[in-house]
């Protein structure tokens, strides 16, 4: 078991079909951070680093920041998406780059192109 941070390990960031994983430190400083302010409880990575090919076939955008190794979803133990978005706005780089709220999970992304806000 490899882990990149205190609470991640790689297996739970790297693509599913390949494996590849890009380390964003950035990312894993912000995930740390966020797991903190929810009260040390488990952070879930449901999609982390995706290839090419595997992003198609999820279905996600070109050029999608998962691909760069710059985006992650999560699920957050006990928390509502809503919820962790607001403790999102206290972490900088999510606050300065992306986040996504869906029914189930919340899409977060260190992006450094502007801000982004979206609900699914």
């Amino acid at each position: 078991m490899c882990y990149v941070s205190k609470n991640f390990k790689e297996s739970e960031l790297c693509c599913p079909c390949c494996k590849h994983y890009i380390h964003n430190v950035r990312l894993l400083y912000s995930l740390e951070k966020l797991r903190r302010l929810a009260g040390n409880v488990p952070v879930t990575v449901t999609s982390g680093c995706r290839c090419e090919a595997h992003n198609k076939d999820v279905g996600g955008v070109p050029g999608s920041k998962h691909v760069l190794g710059e985006a992650v979803d999560i699920v957050v133990s006990g928390l509502h998406p809503e919820e962790v978005a607001l403790l999102c706005k206290k972490v900088v780089a999510f606050e300065h780059g992306g986040i996504g709220r869906y029914s189930t999970f919340l899409h977060l992304d260190v992006r450094e192109d502007g801000r982004a806000r979206w609900h699914g």
